[in-house]
């Protein structure tokens, strides 16, 4: 559409400004950190820094990085990422527990995701991520009201994959994967954060989905230019995120100043209880304890759309990876015939409802998201920091580092390792789930539920992180939504095998990596049929 044409204008624009800026200012790639530090992937010869930075965007990215955690990671040294904009210190996996056991105020995440992504200005207020107030409604309403929201989820992902997909019983059709894993996700997050019909609303969440590619694609261009200039930068690089907002506040809007009027009569009633259980009540009634700024209904509608960003391109990422993983697996190793016996069994025994104690009893589902969220993660690095102490920080060898240095680990090395991960280049389904059993009493073996809860301890489910599995980061800085995230992405794999045929694959499509970033293939599709 023509709007995008415009957009790439001003990028083009804004990226040659940038590039000039960066000439003249960063020709050093690494002389933020000590120099006895090693680093990786530096250029020599002219404007050396420059080509080391701009090498960070290109696909050879990931080399760099696993280049660097076999030569120095497994040596237990830290090793110096040239960026963009900004190098990075990536440490040994020995150092992550201390990574997570360090204050906000010496190695901050939230400061970190701030300043990567911009979000004082791509996200079109300073307080969605200043003062994130969301985050915690998700971390203790969302999570708590999980099993109560099963009936909507799985009703809102059996209508959008059933409209993605068709019903033809007869005939095989290919589908694009990626394209029709976002509506899927895109409608069944938003069933959750705003209810039907709205969830449903195809103007809605196609700009809500064009805002979150808005964000990152305006957060790597504002990165290029110093403070002062951001103000003007942002005036032209921020267009396509207002006007994405603009069109999902059309819906928003009007929507929010219903559901408070509602609340203000459910008060009056006495009768609260007949309130939506979904997001936007949750966010009203948390809003309640903060000042009126934060109560207008454009805030609510901005914090909605950074819920969306940061949940709906994850998880379709996530739904995308393990349908290609898990369908380009060998079909003699029988992983989608042990799936749909689960599955059967599951359902069977609670009488073809899906409750919270069916879905936890879907224990090699489990394994398989896992393994998939191991071998495929969008991440080249994680568990990102920046130091916020003025005084810097000293690390456990002995290295010092400035105030506002980035900090992290090489995420995907450490999952692709032989030494964490036996054959880790393999999709193995049942790897997470077979440990599980090898690593249970066969008396507890019968009770699938006790099974499941015993499993999550031992760090074998899917959304238990620790310093082997980072793919939802680990600590208390672990992503709040991954309890939601993985019952969705169960439910979802439940559906799709119970009710479609798909064609193995003679080959995994590769993954696309671009700025340090592993997305999955957007083109690729498959070859689906309705079962009967």
């Amino acid at each position: 559409m023509a709007f995008d044409n415009i957009s790439l204008v001003i990028a083009g624009i804004v990226l040659v400004i940038a590039a000039g800026y960066s000439t003249h200012a960063k020709l050093n790639a690494t002389a933020e950190f000590p120099p006895q530090v090693p680093s990786v992937g530096l250029y020599q010869g002219w404007f050396a820094g420059l080509r080391s930075r701009l090498a960070s965007l290109s696909s050879g990215a990931l080399d760099v990085i696993n280049s660097g955690y076999k030569e120095f990671s497994r040596n237990e040294r830290s090793f110096i990422l040239p960026g963009l904009d900004r190098s990075m210190l990536l440490v040994p996996a020995s150092q992550i527990k201390w990574i997570v056991d360090q204050a906000d105020s010496v190695l901050d995440s939230g400061a970190m995701q701030r300043e990567v992504l911009q979000s004082d200005w791509t996200l079109l207020d300073p307080l969605m991520a200043q003062n994130p107030i969301h985050e915690g409604v998700v971390r203790r309403d969302l999570t708590r009201s999980l099993s109560g929201l099963i009936p909507e989820i799985v009703e809102e992902l059996e209508g959008a994959i059933s409209d993605g997909w068709g019903s033809d019983t007869q005939r095989w059709n290919d589908v694009v994967v990626f394209e029709t894993m976002m509506k899927v996700v895109a409608r069944t997050s938003n069933r959750i954060f705003v209810g039907s019909p709205l969830c449903r609303n195809d103007e809605y969440l196609e700009n809500a989905g064009a805002f979150s590619q808005d964000v990152p694609v305006a957060a790597g261009f504002l990165r290029l230019f110093p403070e002062f200039l951001k103000p003007l930068i942002s005036l032209f690089v921020l267009i396509p995120n207002r006007w994405h907002f603009h069109k999902c506040a059309k819906h928003l809007i009007p929507f929010i100043h219903k559901r408070i009027a509602d609340k203000t009569l459910a008060q009056k009633n006495g009768d609260l209880k007949s309130l939506p259980n979904d997001f936007t009540t949750w966010i009203i009634n948390e809003l309640d304890n903060h000042p009126p700024s934060e109560r207008t209904p454009r805030k609510i509608a901005l914090r909605l759309m950074t819920l969306n960003f940061a949940a709906v391109h994850t998880s379709t990422f996530t739904a995308t990876n393990l349908l290609f993983d898990l369908f380009s697996s060998p079909p003699e190793l029988g992983y989608v015939q042990e799936i749909r016996a689960e599955i059967e069994q599951a359902l069977k025994e609670s009488n073809g409802v899906w409750d919270k104690v069916s879905v936890a009893k879907l224990v090699k589902t489990d394994s398989a998201l896992r393994e998939s969220l191991r071998i495929s993660t969008f991440m080249s690095h994680g568990m990102d920091r920046l130091v916020t102490d003025p005084k810097g920080i000293t690390m456990k060898d002995g290295t010092q580092l400035p105030r506002g240095s980035r900090i992290g680990f090489a995420t995907w090395a450490l999952h692709h390792d032989d030494d964490f991960y036996p054959e880790a280049n393999t999709y193995d389904a049942f790897r997470f789930s077979r440990a599980r059993e090898d690593s249970v009493p066969s008396s507890q073996l019968s009770n699938k539920q006790n099974l499941a809860k015993v499993l999550e301890q031992r760090n074998l489910s899917t959304v238990t992180t620790s310093d082997r599995f980072l793919s939802f980061g680990h600590g208390r800085h672990a992503c709040p939504g991954r309890f939601f995230a993985a019952q969705e992405m169960k439910l979802l794999l439940a559906y799709i095998i119970l009710n479609y045929d798909i064609k193995p694959l003679a080959e995994r499509p590769p993954n696309q990596i671009i700025a340090g970033s592993i997305l999955p293939p957007m083109k690729a599709t498959m070859s689906i049929r309705r079962r009967t």
